[in-house]
């Protein structure tokens, strides 16, 4: 069935990016071998690498990271999700409907929870919101007066900007809001096949000696990972996904009569695609492998 082609959120296949892998993964024996204390801090050099790719992007415009002084290597932004539900576990979690599909998956089997839509703030709840929105490709019109509440009852967010690599127009200051607590970014959307290396970076005001700092200073993470992500990182420029592929989304979305995302690997279709539908009003569909390069895997 057609429908079955727009499902989940991957990113586009890209011939450049296969080169790269092929040509990385040549030689990491150095990586693997060398003891950990004698070979360089891969996760900190990840993290300053991305930390500064975030920044240099041209159309996205993030403010206040740099009032976040704790960043750490995370295995995609997943390990930050459970590293803030572990630190608010007796909190009831929040999110808006058409949210990443992982944190329901979660919450569901081990926490109390409810969609914002369904309750106001109240001062026992953690509240996780994506930038851009999940659903939406764009902020959720809602984002800010969420935040608001979240502010007046101190109430701790996590955002998620795990699809800031594929977006433009993101327009955000992080220092107006106090209540915003992390905020993690990855590679896994932005270039082929990085979802295997599970590279990602967390970004804190305070100091949790939590499994993630823990395991920073320990340096326990996979430095194969950081190390792959560095040099994807220095291999292709900051706006790299949007740059290459945004012509072909708005050509394919023409074409077949969809709207496209402000985040270029989807469209919206229209009532015949509400099989996909993630509970708000739009069908959300990721054309990621239509409008790529025809290429085998790894």
């Amino acid at each position: 069935k057609e429908v079955k082609l727009y499902k989940g959120g991957n990113a586009v296949p890209d011939l450049e990016v296969v080169d790269f892998w092929k040509e990385s993964l040549k030689d990491l024996t150095d990586v693997i071998l060398t003891d950990q204390y004698s070979f360089p801090n891969t996760g900190e050099i990840f993290v300053d690498k991305f930390d500064k790719y975030i920044k240099a992007s041209k159309l996205n415009n993030l403010k206040g990271l740099n009032s976040y002084k704790h960043r750490s290597y995370v295995h995609g932004t997943s390990q930050t999700f459970d590293s803030f539900w572990l630190r608010n576990h007796d909190k009831r979690f929040r999110c808006f409907k058409g949210e990443f599909f992982y944190h329901k998956a979660s919450w569901k089997k081990f926490h109390t929870w409810c969609y914002l839509e369904d309750d106001h703030i109240q001062t026992n709840d953690a509240v996780v919101i994506s930038l851009p929105f999940s659903d939406y490709g764009k902020e959720h019109p809602r984002m800010r007066e969420i935040l608001d509440e979240c502010e007046r009852w101190e109430v701790p967010v996590l955002i998620d900007c795990a699809y800031y690599v594929i977006g433009e127009g993101i327009n955000f200051d992080f220092t107006e809001y106090d209540c915003i607590e992390d905020i993690t970014f990855s590679l896994s959307k932005g270039f082929h096949l990085s979802n295997r290396i599970r590279a990602g970076i967390r970004y804190t005001k305070e100091y949790y000696d939590d499994n993630i700092h823990m395991y920073n200073e320990w340096r326990q993470y996979s430095h194969l990972s950081a190390h792959l992500g560095t040099k994807l990182l220095s291999h292709f420029p900051p706006d790299y996904p949007v740059n290459k592929w945004r012509d072909k989304q708005l050509k394919f979305c023409k074409k077949h009569n969809f709207k496209p995302s402000d985040c270029v690997i989807f469209a919206f279709g229209g009532d015949e695609y509400k099989e996909l539908n993630r509970g708000t009003e739009v069908n959300r569909l990721c054309i990621s492998y239509l409008i790529g390069d025809k290429i085998d895997e790894l």
